[in-house]
């Protein structure tokens, strides 16, 4: 769901051509915990999604916790951890298995010690996220280990070096990161390999495990998810083909609708990157359907997008971040497809089709606005 799965995420940045495959020895980020303000309302919160490469099954993991807005009656858990999955196939339903905790259950650390500051883009990620022996997210420069346990399901396992968004910790908001927006998105890595991961639902006799896997993590903090928003993300896992983007309705002193997108293909030495700032986004979608379509117009490049899922594919609402703690806000779908084109001067030199695809409708932008009452 991302944070965003869910998410935010604000908009499109030029178009670039840069290095394929760039792996860089120190990854720094805004993946790392930030430091909470006096009063809220203001959230912190982390997505992964692992996609096992031979049977297309998909697990995705949230978690993170609210600072509620002062003076606000807190009916709703104010940290919150989901597993997600997904067996692969065109109408499998995206399930979820949900866990609740109080804020002192909670702790965070980085290098060990408690938070003192907000990330910067020079020190790597090394940073831990637990609410106890059966919750825990430890992030070190080149691997991530995490165990998270809720009711009814077990998701564990140990992810390698992440594939940054691009250098020197820039993110999908290029620049934008350092303004004092309502909502900011992070992606911490396009597509590391998994080292082993394991799934459990004991009451349905469910028992996953796999090691030919990659994963997508980012994160995603600020005042509240927006009223309405799309998030997508996937990748072809041989060719390294990733498509991650977030948009939507972005509310604070004035209300615009915004889109962040990057596309990857190094075989093409493809690095494309739209924010609001230098590009220029078309939009139409239907959550009741399923499908988004987006013409991305950068400096050099346009990119068409049509993204779609069966209906039935969707899971039910999923809870994300408000002001006042955490609410079903959201539908996603693991099991969608998205066609891509890339144009440079009216000439298509790029087309692509990436299945196993995850799709997210929040807010407003889901069928019937079920999710919003």
């Amino acid at each position: 769901m991302t944070y965003l799965p869910m998410m935010l995420r604000v908009t499109l940045l030029p178009c670039l051509y840069l290095p394929s495959l760039y792996i860089l020895q120190v990854v720094a980020n805004q993946f790392s915990p930030h430091l909470f303000p006096p009063t809220g309302p203001y959230f912190e919160g982390w997505y992964m999604r692992l996609l096992d490469v031979q049977s297309g099954q998909s697990i995705g993991l949230l978690f993170g916790h609210v600072l509620p807005k002062t003076k606000t009656n807190v009916t709703s858990p104010l940290v919150a951890a989901s597993i997600l999955y997904s067996e692969g196939c065109s109408m499998c339903k995206l399930m979820s298995y949900n866990g609740f905790f109080n804020r002192s259950q909670m702790s965070i650390t980085v290098n060990g010690s408690p938070v003192t500051k907000d990330p910067d883009d020079i020190s790597p990620a090394v940073f831990e996220w637990s609410t106890g022996k059966n919750i825990s997210f430890n992030v070190k420069e080149n691997r991530t280990q995490f165990s998270f346990q809720t009711d009814s399901a077990i998701f564990r396992g140990e992810i390698s070096s992440p594939i940054p968004w691009g250098p020197k910790g820039k993110g999908p908001e290029g620049w934008l990161e350092h303004l004092p927006l309502p909502l900011h998105w992070f992606v911490y890595s396009l597509r590391s390999k998994v080292k082993w991961y394991e799934l459990s639902v004991p009451h349905l006799g469910l028992q996953v495990t796999g090691k030919n896997a990659v994963a997508h993590m980012e994160k995603n903090w600020g005042k509240s998810f927006p009223p309405a928003w799309i998030w997508a993300q996937g990748i072809t896992p041989n060719s390294n083909i990733s498509l991650s983007l977030s948009g939507g309705i972005v509310t604070d002193v004035i209300t615009v609708t915004a889109y962040l997108i990057g596309y990857r293909n190094p075989a093409k030495q493809l690095t494309l990157d739209y924010t609001p700032v230098d590009s220029k986004v078309e939009s139409s979608h239907d959550g009741c359907v399923g499908s988004v379509n987006l013409t991305a117009i950068g400096l050099v490049h346009t990119l068409h997008i049509h993204i779609s899922s069966d209906p039935r594919a969707f899971s039910d609402c999923l809870y994300g971040p408000e002001t006042t703690g955490f609410r079903q806000a959201c539908v996603e779908s693991y099991s969608a497809t998205a066609d891509i084109m890339v144009l440079k001067d009216g000439r298509l030199i790029d087309k692509q089709h990436i299945s196993h695809y995850a799709l997210e409708f929040g807010g407003k932008y889901v069928c019937n606005e079920k999710c919003s009452t």
